[in-house]
């Protein structure tokens, strides 16, 4: 009698079992340091356009979809603030 029937996808091949994956291995150092490089130079746009808004240079304009872009402000605007 056969111990090893044909699987039901028709392949005689045995299937190995999965390798474990690393779920929460180190990054090396050269990945975190340009992530934290990444997030630094974010968090200065950040800063910058918010000091831009606050200073009256740009102002935010919501798109028919919803969506909030900045714009250079308008001279009237600019005026204004």
């Amino acid at each position: 009698m056969n111990r090893h029937p044909t699987p039901l996808n028709g392949s005689s091949r045995r299937r190995l079992p999965d390798r474990p994956l690393k779920l929460y291995a180190p990054l090396p150092d050269h990945r975190t340091a340009s992530a934290m490089e990444d997030e630094a130079a974010a968090e200065q746009l950040i800063e910058d356009l918010i000091a831009l808004v606050d200073g009256g240079l740009v102002t935010p304009v919501e798109d028919d979809h919803g969506e909030v872009r900045y714009a250079p402000a308008e001279d009237d605007e600019r005026d204004a603030a």
